[in-house]
């Protein structure tokens, strides 16, 4: 009988294949060839089925993850069974996957690290570490004259062969944070930097606001180890001295460069165009009330309590969502997908916190930080629990709290 270390590990490693894979999907949609499901979401579905396997062992997490799916199906059943138009339920059902994705991977890995298995864990990490490379790789083709850019208007940023490049900046941000915080954690103070300068290059590549600002403040808050409450004075002369000194050095520094980039020549042009809400949130503003008048005017009451489906919230705003992960799931899945989403970060954010006070648990204070971060990412940028591509890495970053003291002792490799 195979052993669950054992299943454990063959899951882990096929997990390796989930970007190269997703640069293979980005490279058959740009030539054209339009799969019924895409080898993107076939090998997705094919890794969640491994983990559904390997979670039956605890049948209690399968009754509630299958519970919330059928739950968060039941705008669409309503939708069909009054034959509006617009409703697909494959759609759906793939839609929904994704919100789920991070729950179920989330619920793998603790188990994985719960394991207790050396072996296993670090290749929690050699699995981020990888997927980094490829996921940076993929961006830096553009100076090789390969890829294909973040927004064709005018060959802007890069996004490698991947086809979703909107949700590029998320997954950048969770793996570098993943890396970042553990070589802060072995005093590599000196690599710490220079990955900071790695990634705010990557950042600018890519030709995204998240991005860039987002790796700023994720690297200056990573010295505080996500404590807010505890700031001794070293730490506070760090933070202060990152944001007064370094920052502007390294903008002086590119200035020319700055100027010169697509992401600076993009941005100029937004500005100009836009009041300063608008320009901070991509109008996305905008989007939220012509989605919020058809809420209104098309949604029936129950509709408006328990939301219409992702496709049919789509068809009814002509293909055009809000991009803000809480108001999209609150206007496709109603009340009952905004809670499930609000409780799981509830439960992340309270047992971070326990964790943190046992002072056990090496990454407790680091994912508290990360998971405030994301959920202000994804109310302001959005495509991050929506993300086919960040699902299983968010899972795998909120999992790091259950890490203990013994499970970091080696140096980094």
């Amino acid at each position: 009988m195979l052993k669950l270390k054992t299943l454990d590990r063959y899951i882990l490693l096929v997990m390796f294949l989930l970007l190269p894979i997703d640069m293979l999907n980005g490279i058959l949609l740009k030539t054209g060839i339009i799969l019924p499901i895409s080898i993107g979401q076939f090998f997705k579905i094919i890794v969640l089925f491994f983990v559904f396997v390997r979670l039956a062992v605890k049948p209690n997490k399968l009754i509630f993850i299958f519970v919330s799916f059928i739950l968060l199906l039941l705008p669409t059943f309503y939708q069909l069974l009054n034959g509006n138009e617009g409703v697909s339920l494959l759609f759906d059902v793939i839609k929904i996957s994704k919100y789920i994705t991070p729950l179920v991977c989330f619920m793998f890995f603790v188990d994985v690290i719960k394991n207790d298995h050396k072996k296993n864990t670090n290749l929690i990490f050699k699995l981020v570490n990888f997927s980094y490379l490829i996921l940076i790789g993929n961006i830096f083709l553009k100076y090789v004259g390969l890829g294909y850019p973040m927004y064709e208007f005018g060959e802007i940023g890069s996004k490698g062969f991947f086809y979703a490049g909107n949700e590029i900046s998320a997954l950048l941000i969770i793996l570098s944070s993943i890396i970042a915080y553990r070589l802060w954690m072995d005093n590599s103070k000196f690599k710490y930097f220079l990955f900071l300068l790695l990634n705010i290059f990557v950042g600018v590549t890519v030709s995204s606001k998240t991005g860039i600002f987002g790796i700023i403040i994720v690297f200056l808050l990573l010295p505080i180890r996500g404590s807010f409450l505890k700031i001794n004075i070293k730490k506070l002369l760090i933070i202060v001295s990152s944001v007064f000194v370094i920052i502007p050095s390294i903008i002086i520094y590119y200035w020319d460069y700055i100027l010169k980039s697509t992401v600076f020549i993009r941005l100029n042009y937004f500005w100009n165009k836009f009041d300063i809400l608008t320009f901070l949130l991509s109008n996305r503003n905008n989007f939220f009330n012509d989605a919020f008048d058809i809420y209104k005017e098309n949604y029936n009451l129950f509709e408006k309590t328990i939301g219409v489906g992702q496709s049919r919230y789509e068809y009814l705003n002509d293909n055009i969502t809000v991009e803000i992960d809480i108001i999209d799931i609150f206007f496709s899945l109603g009340l009952i997908g905004l809670i499930l989403f609000l409780l799981f970060n509830i439960y992340l954010f309270i047992q971070s916190i326990k964790f943190k006070r046992t002072q056990i648990n090496v990454y407790s204070s680091f994912v508290f930080l990360m998971v405030f971060i994301l959920f202000i990412i994804s109310t302001t940028a959005g495509h991050v629990y929506s993300s086919g591509m960040s699902a299983v890495f968010i899972g795998l970053l909120f999992s790091l709290m259950f890490i203990k003291n013994q499970d970091n002792k080696e140096k980094l490799k």
